[in-house]
């Protein structure tokens, strides 16, 4: 039996789990003989068990050429003449011809458990199949009418590694050296094999392409030969320098077809430098949309309001309408910009107004009051933590008194009497833990100061117990 070693090819045997053995002649299957094998030379005879020639096949050992490769195949030939080429099934690896051939011919159903079906084979060889070398020997031919192409652009290095065209004029460099193994992506398991870096330059001296190689033809055919390109393409090509890989440039075959399939792939060498600078633009203005569609993003999930249509009474009661924009929280701290840097900003605490492209800011500690959209705010002082004042959301008015609502703390609501100069909070959160019943009740007494009122019957932590606060002191308290 022969040895197939040129590649590692997979049959698959999983319908049929027969032991395969061709011994004195015959092939076995389970022991039992199914046929008659001669199988003299790389070319295998099946015949029936009566000695009647069936077909013959033999295995087509897989190849690399160039750039291209194929894992082989198994070509059969029938009595009549016909040829038929048929793909190796997956499955079990297996280095032994004559098993891998009985394995895919069963697979063909060729041949089965009970011997050689002469009715499917009459079958099977009623017509050719030569598509597997078609391809093949069209690859080989795809490469050369490349190569001419390639030609024929008139491009060419000379001994210092300069690259010109067919004027004579000047486009670019490439460069030759030799590289440790733990600096290639190319390294093989050949002992012997050296490794080397071909570098193609333009005029400027800017780095256009590479491609790493190793000192030996049968390592570079095998792997295949691949040009990495500044804008991370990937361009196969094959090429022979034969042992002699310290030749000059000019006569370096590898060097020769990297500048020639470079320039007909449209890396056309020269003054390249508007184009790196027209990459480097897409890639800024990339990076700049990305950045800005993370800040309209933010800005739209932030508790801001930007250039909404509004208005806004002046702290003189006039009236000024226009476009409305607010900061209540920092998008740069959404954004993650503001790592370790403290921000003093006083968010909240002023309002822009745009009035046909020109801006007013008004500031909350006024007592401005504005309202964009559906909402209304107004400033107020005792609704900041820090102290100050901002614009809060008016949840209900009534007579110039308010229940308002802090922007940044959402389940916060506030009390503001129009008799008082800040507004209070009457819920449960205090500065050192949860404040008990009593002492808010404290602090609603002094605020309101008005006995007709009796905290018990009002659940001052709500929006709704606020309400009924504020008119109840509107219809019971207000002189």
């Amino acid at each position: 039996m022969k040895l197939v070693i040129a590649t590692a090819i997979f049959a698959s045997i999983s319908a049929f789990s027969q032991e395969i053995k061709i011994k004195k002649g015959e092939l076995l299957l389970d022991n039992k003989a199914v046929a008659k094998v001669d199988d003299k030379g790389r070319i295998y005879k099946f015949s029936d068990m009566n000695g009647k020639l069936q077909f013959d096949a033999t295995v087509i050992n897989g190849r690399t050429i160039g750039t291209q490769s194929d894992n082989g195949w198994i070509e059969y030939t029938g009595t009549n003449g016909h040829v038929k080429e048929a793909n190796h099934t997956e499955g079990t690896f297996t280095l032994s011809m004559g098993k891998l051939i009985v394995q895919n011919a069963m697979a063909q159903g060729l041949i089965t458990k009970d011997g050689i079906d002469e009715a499917k084979v009459n079958e099977f060889f009623l017509t050719e199949d030569r598509s597997l070398s078609d391809t093949r020997k069209n690859g080989i031919t795809s490469q050369k009418t490349e190569a001419k192409n390639e030609d024929d652009l008139g491009i060419s290095v000379d001994f210092n590694g300069n690259i010109k065209n067919k004027n004579g004029e000047f486009l670019g460099f490439i460069t030759r050296a030799y590289i440790d193994a733990s600096q290639s992506q190319f390294s093989s398991t050949a002992m012997m094999d050296k490794y080397l870096e071909y570098r193609v330059f333009d005029i400027n001296k800017i780095l256009i392409a590479k491609l790493q190689c190793s000192d030996s033809d049968i390592t570079n055919e095998s792997k295949g030969l691949k040009i990495y390109t500044y804008n991370n393409k990937e361009i196969p090509m094959t090429a022979k320098n034969g042992m002699d890989f310290k030749k000059p440039l000019a006569v370096d075959k590898i060097a020769d077809r990297m500048v020639k399939k470079l320039y007909a792939n449209g890396y056309t060498l020269g003054d390249m430098k508007p184009v790196f600078e027209g990459m480097a633009k897409e890639k800024n203005d990339a990076i700049n949309q990305k950045k800005q569609e993370a800040e309209n993003n933010a800005k739209a999930n932030s508790k801001n309001i930007y250039n909404t249509p509004g208005y806004v009474i002046d702290k003189d009661g006039t009236k000024k309408e226009g476009s409305i924009t607010i900061e209540f929280e920092s998008i740069d701290a959404k954004l993650g910009r503001e790592k370790g840097m403290g921000d003093l900003t006083n968010y909240g605490g002023t309002v822009t107004l745009n009035i046909e492209g020109k801006n007013e800011f008004f500031k909350a500690k006024d007592g401005i009051k504005f309202c964009a959209g559906e909402k209304c705010f107004i400033g107020v002082a005792g609704t900041n933590m820090f102290g100050g004042s901002v614009f809060s959301e008016i949840l209900s008015e009534n007579n110039g008194s308010y229940v308002l609502l802090d922007v940044k703390t959402p389940d916060d609501y506030y009390l503001k009497l129009a008799n008082q100069p800040k507004a209070v909070y009457l819920g449960e959160k205090g500065g050192f833990g949860k404040r008990k019943p009593e002492k808010i009740k404290k602090v609603f007494d002094e605020y309101v100061s008005c006995p007709a009122l009796d905290f018990s019957k009002y659940d001052t932590r709500t929006k709704e117990g606020l309400i009924n606060v504020l008119n109840d002191y509107q219809s019971s308290c207000k002189k």
